[in-house]
């Protein structure tokens, strides 16, 4: 008989992210991103204490670094020992970016934390009032690259009543992401499993609510402006053998892209209060948000004709204003994306042409090379197919830019 358990999945807590690209913005506003990801993760132990769960699986990339950092490691047992007061569990499966091939200072967990620690999955008991009500499965990568179909390796070993299988890895097929670990469903449901906890993939994503339930929980808190949206973990009640969950926001910072449409903006000072309206909107969020804000439409004669640098000394006017804000709405970047039609109905047919050719391009081989490079590889997944339609659109953008220059 299965006595209901509660518990919470979470994955790529990436403590101690550098967030590379923004040390310049005002120290206040760095501050609160840096430590950003660190706050996500005292959110998310407040919420396991406050719903008195069982345990707490985490499934891989809890430090960003491989040489994962003192500090990181120092306050993630903190929070487990907050956790250890109030009977809770932990199940720790290490990923590509926190591998067990990497040098640190090793510290030692509380007796309440277990680590997965070998190459192959092993399994773990959980115990509730005598019984062995769960069984856990996992294991942590070795190393950074973990290319092999280990889920294929998964299968139930103990009589518990409830089955857990922990994965950090990618579903064949995925486009944007390396492969590490792949495994199809059809591996997933040959387990035996109840629950698939994985990790990797930072958009969440249930890819499938029926049996076994296989959820992506994707990361706590972000890091950059493609990772935008709530970001958190999910609360999983099991009762009476049926399965339920809810996604928790868990997130400090929140990142987001915001699109204007400048097409009714008679001035300047439309324009500055329909960006106004935009981030009170954002404000209600309720957290401090990192904005990628978008001007679309058609861009009005006064804009088209306002001096170079316009939108550069408007960016800036609009960040000095959130400077002091305790609840900053921080307009990382503005794009202007705006067209001017009337003035491309005329155009050489070989402009024509050069759109489609930029629509048609594969961009392959152009980032072939980046993606190679062991810096941007550590940091930064593969393009997804709806971000190189992206650099695309900018790049048309550009030259649509170029050619409202020329005409004039």
């Amino acid at each position: 008989m299965l006595t209901d358990l509660t518990f919470i999945h979470a994955a790529d807590l990436h403590l101690d992210s550098p967030f590379y690209g923004i040390s310049h913005l005002p120290e206040p506003i760095f501050a609160r991103i840096k430590e950003s990801t660190f706050a996500s993760v005292r959110h998310m132990i407040d919420a396991a204490v406050r719903e008195h769960v069982d345990f707490i699986l985490l499934a891989g990339d809890l430090f960003d670094e491989a040489n994962r950092s003192l500090k990181a490691q120092l306050f993630l047992k903190k929070q487990f020992e907050r956790l250890r007061e109030c009977g809770i569990s932990v199940y720790v499966i290490f990923g590509n970016h926190d591998h067990l091939g990497g040098e640190w200072t090793p510290i030692e967990w509380p007796e309440n934390v277990h680590i997965f620690s070998s190459a192959v999955p092993e399994e773990k008991s959980f115990f509730k009032e005598g019984r062995r009500i769960a069984s856990i499965y996992g294991f942590s990568y070795q190393a950074r690259a973990v290319t092999e179909n280990q889920a294929a390796r998964y299968r139930r070993s103990t009589d518990a009543p409830f089955h857990i299988g922990m994965l950090h890895g990618t579903l064949s097929g995925s486009e944007g992401h390396d492969p590490y670990c792949p495994f199809t469903h059809d591996d997933l449901v040959k387990s035996g499993m109840d629950y698939w906890a994985l990790g990797h993939i930072h958009k969440r994503q249930v890819l499938s609510a029926e049996h076994p339930a296989v959820i992506y929980p994707g990361n706590t808190q972000a890091r950059h402006i493609k990772e935008t949206g709530d970001k958190g973990y999910y609360l999983v009640h099991v009762t009476n053998g049926d399965i339920s969950y809810e996604f928790q926001r868990a997130h400090d910072v929140l990142w987001e892209k915001a699109a204007v449409d400048v097409t009714e903006a008679k001035n300047m000072t439309a324009l500055f209060q329909m960006v106004e309206d935009t981030f009170s909107k954002l404000r209600k969020k309720g957290s401090p948000v990192c904005v990628r804000l978008v001007l679309q439409g058609t861009a009005p004669e006064w804009l088209l004709e306002a001096p170079k640098g316009t939108l550069d000394e408007f960016l800036e006017a609009l960040q000095e204003q959130e400077a002091e804000e305790e609840h900053f709405v921080w307009p990382l970047r503005l794009d202007d994306e705006t067209e001017n039609e009337a003035n491309l109905t005329n155009l050489d047919p070989f402009f024509g042409g050069l759109f489609e050719d930029i629509d048609r391009s594969d961009l392959s081989d152009v980032l072939e090379g980046l993606e190679r490079h062991p810096v941007y590889r550590r940091h930064a997944d593969r393009f997804s197919q709806e971000e190189v339609k992206e650099i695309k659109e900018q790049a048309q953008i550009l030259l649509k830019r170029q050619l409202k220059v020329l005409d004039t």
